[in-house]
């Protein structure tokens, strides 16, 4: 089965970095590897220096890797049309949803063109792919992708009154048509496929979620940088990733000094803070933290990312 890893963290730490460096990492050990990333700053094709597509773009000649970037706002996710399509039919029948039935899909972000519903309908394009063993996502800054780790539990909620308003509707409008002697089976055939799509969608959501929380199948991994802020903020995502049952298996720490200049004062003054900040992490965190040093600029290109791979 096709095994996810997730990179989560707040913005600026080097998530995509990261995600890059363990696609490229599982795609030297023989794996078919994906990296997924919804940034439209389309930083992924920055760090790799090659183009990355909208669709699968192959990264590597000598390595099975593979990328694709999707700019959130061009990606609607299907799941939309399909909610859209079954309150518009409500409405063609003269029923509206009372504002509470439909308050959690808003509460969690859902809009045509978030981040998060981006990425939980490539999630949903690429789950059963038999193309690749691998899959890692690089996923929007922390509060994005709580929400986005929430979403498929909201959504199946929100199918589940849908699935129920339109069964309810139905039975009664075909007891209204038993009654006046009108009706055929067009009618009920097309009030079937509509409901078997919205039954559809609902399984797709419940296995998403089913998906995310087996630690067998899927690795949340967190990254931060050795600062106090982003210690707490870690620790936070931690909890809610735990509240989530999302398994969180290590902390990349980045951005970490290692040798830092003789003679230098702020340097060894940074290191020496940035030790502390690490020794708090292992502290606060019930999870193996790995250490990715600090490199001279910006990751850019391959040979950058094999030397993060190394430490990943």
């Amino acid at each position: 089965m096709t095994q996810y890893v997730l990179y989560g963290g707040k913005g600026g730490v080097g998530k995509t970095t990261c995600a890059a460096a363990t696609a490229l990492k599982y795609a030297r050990e023989g794996h078919s590897t994906l990296v997924v990333s919804t940034d439209p700053a389309h930083s992924l094709s920055d760090v790799f220096d090659a183009p990355v597509d909208d669709e699968p773009t192959r990264i590597r000649d000598d390595v099975d890797l593979w990328g694709v970037e999707i700019d959130p706002e061009d990606r609607i996710g299907q799941y939309r049309g399909q909610v859209g399509a079954a309150l518009e039919e409500l409405e063609d029948l003269g029923i509206s949803l009372d504002q509470s039935d439909v308050d959690d899909v808003l509460e969690a972000g859902v809009a045509p063109g978030t981040d998060e519903a981006a990425a939980l309908d490539l999630f949903l394009d690429y789950m059963d792919d038999p193309r690749y063993d691998y899959i890692v996502f690089d996923t929007a800054p922390t509060g994005h992708t709580l929400r986005l780790l929430k979403l498929p539990d909201v959504m199946s909620s929100a199918m589940g009154k849908l699935i129920s308003v339109r069964s309810q509707v139905s039975s009664l409008a075909d007891s209204v048509r038993s009654f006046m002697g009108s009706g055929g089976d067009d009618d009920d055939g097309d009030d079937a496929e509509a409901d078997i799509d919205l039954e559809e969608l609902q399984d797709r959501m419940e296995r998403v979620a089913a998906v995310l929380r087996d630690p067998e199948r899927t690795e949340f991994r967190v990254v931060l940088i050795p600062e106090t802020m982003a210690v707490l903020e870690t620790e936070r995502l931690l909890a809610e990733l735990e509240s989530y049952d999302i398994p969180a298996s290590r902390a990349i720490v980045n951005k970490v000094i290692e040798d830092p200049t003789p003679g230098c004062d702020l340097c060894q003054d940074t290191h020496a803070s940035q030790q502390k900040r690490i020794e708090e992490a292992r502290e606060r965190f019930e999870l193996p933290l790995t250490l990715v040093p600090r490199l001279g600029g910006e990751v850019h290109g391959i040979e950058a990312v094999e030397t993060v791979a190394d430490r990943l």
